[in-house]
């Protein structure tokens, strides 16, 4: 069973991997990164699903607003 100090640990080493989606987003100056890093964190409650969206959604939105302001 694992110690109090060894969860703590734990959740810390885990936080920049829990964040990876509102990273991408931050750096690909994503337009709706409030609602990225919402998504990110919320959706670990709902068994990482939210998660999951949020890391495409941070992949693939930027690009799609590019194109509009172009065509």
């Amino acid at each position: 069973m694992l110690t109090a100090n060894e969860i703590f640990y734990l959740v810390i080493l885990m936080i920049p991997f829990i964040l990876i989606p509102t990273a991408i987003g931050w750096y690909r100056q994503h337009p709706r990164l409030g609602a990225l890093a919402a998504l990110n964190i919320l959706g670990l409650v709902f068994f990482g699903v939210g998660w999951v969206l949020a890391l495409v959604w941070a992949v693939t939105e930027p690009a799609r607003a590019s194109e509009q302001q172009r065509g």
